[in-house]
């Protein structure tokens, strides 16, 4: 007894750690949580996913206002002299963009094949994107070498022979773009799988424990532990888990994909985990 209140006087006489200290532990804890979450697999994809989607946006965007420059000159290319008040003026207006049209659906096909491994080298394929090409830069340089109006400007001639073909070039790096994200994600992916393979065979198999039978308690419709089969970072575990708590049942892979930012094939898996 008296060794049990020299002990606890010991442990009261030991002074508080100062401000200085509370806020560098603070500060440790947050780097290793930080650290560990850095280095998960799940992070490369969800990050190969966010940038993926921001580059594309970003490509798009500019695409767009390339071509609304070259429409100027596919333009005055063939409207020249005519007065706006003649139905080719107006026609003149919708010949570039209808062209951009077309390259724009067949790089959306293009990005998809290679999203999925198929190389699209195709000679069609190629023909048509060089005749696009071909077609934006003599209307853009005819026009801008002679001019319906003013006199001839070197940096007019310029910006119509260098915008046409930063476009085409934009327009063959778009789904290069979307491939290497996407294999990128893909090996992260791998990663995730191999980790998840390599605990699970590291794991040693629990002996059967006989114990008393007990009273059986009220069991809820969702396990005491749902994650206990999921490799996932501490802070997903604990979003999951308080969202189910809050909606009584497992979650669906939509609801997963939503509240994590997750692949859908990934949250398909999480939420196959959650409901089994």
């Amino acid at each position: 007894m008296k060794l049990f209140q020299r002990n606890k006087n010991t442990t009261d006489d030991r002074p508080e750690p100062t401000r200085a200290v509370r806020r560098l532990r603070h500060q440790l804890d947050e780097a290793h949580d930080v650290h560990a979450l850095a280095g998960d697999p799940l992070l490369a994809v969800v990050n190969a996913d966010r940038l993926r989607v921001s580059i594309s946006r970003s490509l798009w965007w500019f695409l767009a206002i390339g071509l609304g420059f070259t429409t100027t000159g596919v333009h005055d290319f063939l409207a020249g002299d005519l007065p706006i008040t003649d139905p080719l003026w107006w026609g003149a207006w919708l010949v570039e963009p209808a062209l951009a049209g077309i390259l724009i659906t067949v790089l959306r096909w293009e990005s998809e094949m290679l999203a999925r491994g198929q190389r699209v080298d195709d000679g069609p394929v190629v023909k048509l994107k060089r005749l696009l090409l071909a077609a934006t830069l003599i209307t853009n340089v005819w026009s801008s070498v002679a001019p319906s109006k003013g006199p001839v400007s070197a940096g007019n001639v310029f910006l119509h022979v260098v915008i046409p073909v930063v476009v085409f070039l934009l327009a063959e790096v778009m789904p290069i773009v979307q491939q290497r994200c996407i294999a990128v994600r893909e090996a992260a992916m791998r990663e995730v799988a191999r980790r998840d393979q390599v605990r699970s065979d590291e794991a040693p198999d629990s002996p059967p424990v006989t114990t008393a039978p007990a009273p059986a308690p009220a069991v809820s419709s969702i396990s005491p532990d749902p994650l206990a089969g999921l490799r996932l970072p501490p802070p997903m575990r604990a979003t999951l888990t308080a969202r189910m708590d809050e909606l009584g049942r497992p979650l669906t892979a939509p609801e997963v994909s939503e509240l994590l930012r997750l692949p859908a094939d990934f949250a398909a898996r999480v939420a196959g985990q959650l409901a089994a």
